[in-house]
């Protein structure tokens, strides 16, 4: 496994209780306390990230569905020609 360093900047309260369960033998290190506290956030946030992968792969399904109809629409001659900058933000407008 690789590790990266990084630079942590906590309020004095948040380290002095980060300190107090290092000295009370809870963890190792400040690294062991951040590391574990991490992973725990990651824990709880699991549902949350599956429900915004669903709804962004649902999502995605939709516009590629709209492109594809797009496109069957374009190459049946029910497309819209837009000449110019100016008539595609009226169309877009109108939306």
């Amino acid at each position: 496994m690789e590790f990266r360093k990084i630079t942590l900047t906590l309020p004095e309260p948040l380290y002095n209780e980060g300190m107090h369960l290092i000295k009370s033998g809870l963890f190792s290190n400040f690294s062991d306390l951040v590391r574990s506290g991490i992973r725990e956030e990651f824990k709880g946030l699991q549902p949350i990230i599956k429900e915004f992968d669903d709804r962004l792969i649902y999502n995605d399904k939709v516009l590629v569905s709209g492109v594809k109809q797009s496109i069957k629409e374009a190459k049946a001659g029910k497309g819209k020609r837009l000449k110019s900058e100016k008539e595609m933000d009226k169309y877009f407008e109108e939306l």
